[in-house]
């Protein structure tokens, strides 16, 4: 574990670096915002069910059953 730590910090440094600072944090948050865009069906609906699921738990025995 460690050893994959500092692999991913030199490897982020590096990217850092080599891109500039601004290059680098908006390409992150650029990848950051169409990863959560909720426009996308697939993420609509597992955020209804995550939404359902935290109202009323009982619902996460009722689906594991059927």
């Amino acid at each position: 574990m460690g050893l994959f730590t500092v692999i991913l910090v030199v490897v982020i440094v590096l990217a850092i670096v080599g891109l500039g600072w601004k290059t680098f944090s908006l390409g992150v948050i650029n990848g950051f915002d169409r990863a959560v865009d909720v426009s996308t069906p697939l993420v609509k609906d597992l955020t209804q069910q995550a939404t359902e699921y935290v109202q009323d738990p009982s619902l996460i025995e009722t689906n594991i059953h059927n």
